[in-house]
Formats: C-alpha cells, sequence, structure tokens
C-alpha cells in the first residue's frame, strides 16, 4: 500500500468518526438536555470524547508508521535521476543525443538495457551500441556515480524510422527507459530532442 492510499483512507476514517462523534454528542444534548441534569449529561460526553480523541490519536500513531515504512522503503530503493537531451562533443562539437544516469538511491542500480517507447506503438526500439566516447551496458552504478551514454552517429535515423512505422508519425507519445535489472526509470522526449530528429 501506497502512501497515496494511505493518505486517502486515513482521512476517509478520520471524517468518519468526526461525523460520528458530531452525531453522538448532537444526539445527548438534543434529547437529555435539561437545566437540572446538564452536569449528568456532560460529564458522561466529556468522557466519550476522551476516548474519541484517544482512539483517533492510535489511529493517527498507525498511519504514522505506515508513512514512516514507506518513506524507509522509498529512500532504501533504486533511484536514478535520468537525462536525455543533445550535447555537443569536441573536437567538432557535432550534436548527439546522449543519456545521462546519476544513482541518487541508497541501493545500487545494474542497468542493463535503455530502450525507446511509445505508448501508443506495440513494440519498443532497443538501442543495441553506444558511442565508444561513452560508457557502455551493462554497468553498476553504487550512489553518487554517474554515467554518459552516447547514442551512435545516424541512430536519429533510426528513432524517425521507428516513429514512423510503429508511432504513425508522431513523437508526442515517445519516451525512453533506463532499464536496471529490478526497474525501470523513463524519460519523455523533450522539445530539444523532437527539434533534433527534425531536422
Amino acid at each position: 500500500m501506497d502512501w497515496k492510499h494511505i493518505k486517502l483512507i486515513s482521512l476517509a476514517v478520520g471524517a468518519i468518526l468526526l461525523a460520528l462523534l458530531s452525531f453522538v454528542i448532537g444526539v445527548s444534548f438534543g434529547v437529555t438536555f435539561k437545566q437540572d441534569t446538564f452536569t449528568d449529561v456532560l460529564v458522561p460526553i466529556l468522557s466519550a470524547m476522551g476516548s474519541w480523541v484517544a482512539g483517533l490519536g492510535a489511529l493517527a500513531a498507525v498511519f504514522t508508521s505506515l508513512w514512516l515504512a514507506e518513506q524507509q522503503r522509498k529512500n532504501s530503493g533504486e533511484k536514478l535521476n535520468c537525462v536525455f537531451d543533445v550535447f555537443v562533443f569536441p573536437p567538432n562539437l557535432a550534436e548527439k543525443l546522449a543519456v545521462n544516469v546519476t544513482c541518487t538511491g541508497n541501493k545500487p542500480s545494474n542497468i542493463n538495457s535503455i530502450t525507446i517507447h511509445s505508448t501508443g506503438a506495440s513494440v519498443a526500439m532497443t538501442i543495441a551500441q553506444f558511442d565508444p566516447a561513452g560508457h557502455h551496458l551493462p554497468i553498476a552504478l553504487p550512489y553518487g556515480q554517474q554515467a554518459g551514454f552516447i547514442l551512435p552517429q545516424n541512430s536519429e535515423a533510426s528513432i524517425n524510422d521507428y516513429v514512423k512505422n510503429h508511432c504513425s508519425g508522431s513523437y508526442k507519445s515517445l519516451f525512453l527507459s533506463v532499464n536496471t535489472t529490478t526497474n525501470s526509470f523513463k524519460v519523455k522526449f523533450g522539445k530539444n530532442v523532437v527539434k533534433h530528429l527534425q531536422k
């Protein structure tokens, strides 16, 4: 159960308990309120309210522990910061597509493939080889380490063919996926990348 579901459940339970508490207080005062028996009614009501507050505190403690466990799970898992853009490389400063991947999680990541997908396509395009000036796959990245994968020359033509044949010529739903042994990290094609491909 992720934190979004925990928040929704806690809000729903809190709202229901608050509504029930308000109902009980209203009924109690409406049915039994008399000036001479005010103390007899108020003391039990305050006692009941104390029990409800204690129950709400226990419920909040449970959800807090669940939230802390979820945060710990996220922090201990794989986390990659991926940038897919157009870069220039010396000596001729030619424009090339490249992917920079930085490991920012506590767990090392073993990157084994980089693929290009589209939400409207039934198949994905695998980038099999990379420019020798960058890193190669597979590669293991510990915390704080970075790897740069430079797409080879003429990869733009291959991507354009993929878009034409499998994406109905649309670049809107394209994204690049950096795949590890246990997870995938997706990056949408930015405006610079699309303009570079359409040149």
